[in-house]
């Protein structure tokens, strides 16, 4: 897979933190870095981006594991290992202070790094994962994210996530966002990028390294910490992950200034669904 081919911009790459990461930077302004979760790559910020960097200076790193950023050298996908590859990456940048948006997991390892430098982050959105404080778990949810407990397993979870040409995929896309027909835009590119040696496995470890933090108490009481600065929590309608009471917690437990909206007409990967609804959004958020 030839490297340009994964973004409309020019990657660049920096070593951060022990990893290789690799990255987008594009236009100028107050800084925003984006993070993709699974099963996703940095270029589905492409066409926000291609939006944004008129007023911002938007930085998409392809998280670690994630072809062409580097593999852990020791297993480690922790939403800590990972905060810490973003904040050496916004020491190679030279940034004092950002704005942070993330996607499923990168929602999650957003929180942590809010957390990590409180000090540098002006604002947080979030996509699709509220803040662990605000999880209500039921039945109905532990169904539809019945994916966690196939990937606990972790030869179970590589056998059937290959099967088929990653069919497993598709059938995880249609499930968390099933209105959205052209997710094969990018989905292709993740699906031939996990052909690779050791790709799919990475992106798997952000699920197993879940499971192994939950036994550690210190990394849990960074993980549950609320955020200092303001969060806009945003979630699709069609996303059965995302519930009302959640949104309701949200709005009770994150900080001065922070929203939690519901959009219409889409569902977990609603940046890609509706675009200019997002960029609505995050624009009114972040403006000064």
């Amino acid at each position: 897979m030839e490297i340009s081919s994964l973004s409309k911009f020019p990657i660049q790459f920096a070593d951060c933190n022990g990893i290789k990461l690799a990255y987008t930077d594009e236009g100028g302004g107050p800084a925003i870095i984006f993070l993709h979760g699974f099963p996703d790559l940095a270029n589905t910020w492409d066409s926000s981006i291609k939006v944004l960097k008129k007023e911002y200076r938007c930085i998409a790193p392809f998280l670690r594991g994630y072809y062409p950023s580097g593999i852990s050298k020791d297993g480690s996908y922790s939403l800590k290992s990972i905060a810490e590859d973003i904040i050496a990456l916004a020491d190679h940048l030279q940034l004092k202070e950002f704005y942070v948006v993330g996607q499923d997991w990168g929602a999650s390892i957003t929180y942590t790094l809010a957390n990590l430098a409180p000090d540098r982050i002006k604002k947080i959105l979030t996509i699709a994962i509220p803040h662990p404080a605000c999880f209500k778990i039921n039945l109905k949810l532990l169904w539809f994210g019945r994916h966690f407990l196939l990937f606990r397993n972790k030869k179970r979870a590589i056998k059937k996530t290959r099967k088929n040409n990653f069919q497993y995929l598709d059938t995880l896309y249609k499930r968390w966002s099933p209105d959205w027909t052209n997710y094969q835009n990018t989905a292709h590119q993740i699906k031939e990028s996990f052909q690779m040696e050791g790709r799919l496995e990475a992106a798997l470890g952000y699920y197993w390294s879940f499971f192994e933090d939950q036994k550690n108490r210190e990394l849990s009481k960074v993980y549950y910490r609320r955020p200092q600065m303001p969060v806009l929590f945003l979630g699709g309608k069609n996303d059965k992950g995302v519930l009302p009471k959640m949104l309701e917690m949200m709005d009770e437990k994150m900080p001065e200034g922070s929203q939690s909206l519901h959009m219409n007409n889409c569902g977990h990967f609603l940046h890609q669904e509706q675009t200019k609804e997002f960029l609505m959004y995050l624009k009114d958020f972040f403006k000064d």
